[in-house]
């Protein structure tokens, strides 16, 4: 098991930028998962409105975890953000929503849904072996990841820009992240960090 090694490879504070230069990455995959996972944080009810109708069916649950007084127990959001008033969804704000949605279903129009939240986007896949380079891929831990808000793979803080991630097998890959950074117009940018 183990996990990926993540390189960054573009930085703006262009949102719908970003999600282009990830989408250009992945039309370089030579395979592509069929589903996509997406997690957003959300901060409105209209945001929380937009995420639940391009995230049918997502999971919902509160940004910081919640206990019962009593028993101490997690507890779980019940909240159905797709059929629940705008009082409802603002009593229980900031929520996080996270699926697995085809591939064909996230477009641009999710970098505009989600606002300022934290969002990671990641299509999982596999590169094309490089055989020249003796470079090979890896189906369990290649792909591309687009975190809005943030600037590790492993989501940790808010970030006033938006990062562009390649995930290049378990042992990291400077050499094809480089390849695929200059395929967009980017660079490798910082330290390779741990991905998915």
């Amino acid at each position: 098991m183990g996990n990926s090694r993540a390189h960054a490879v573009f930085r703006t504070t262009d949102a719908e930028e970003a999600y282009a230069r990830a989408r250009r990455l992945v039309g370089l995959l030579e395979r592509v998962d069929a589903e996509v996972y997406v997690s957003a944080e959300v901060r409105t009810a209209e945001e929380a409105r937009s995420v639940a109708r391009l995230l049918p069916g997502a999971a919902v649950d509160w940004i910081e975890s919640k206990r019962d007084p009593v028993t101490g127990e997690y507890l779980y959001c019940a909240l159905d953000a797709e059929t629940a008033r705008d009082d409802e969804i603002r009593a229980e704000l900031p929520l996080y929503f996270s699926a697995d949605v085809p591939v064909a279903t996230v477009g641009p129009e999710i970098v505009r849904a989600v606002g300022e939240g934290t969002t990671d986007i990641s299509w999982h896949g596999q590169w094309p072996d490089d055989v020249e380079a003796d470079i090979h891929s890896s189906a369990q831990y290649d792909g591309v990841q687009l975190v809005l808000h943030g600037d590790k793979a492993q989501i940790d803080e808010w970030t006033p820009h938006h990062t562009v991630f390649v995930h290049v097998g378990k042992w990291g890959d400077l050499s094809r992240a480089g390849k695929l950074a200059a395929a967009i117009g980017g660079e490798v940018l910082g330290d390779v960090q741990i991905g998915w």
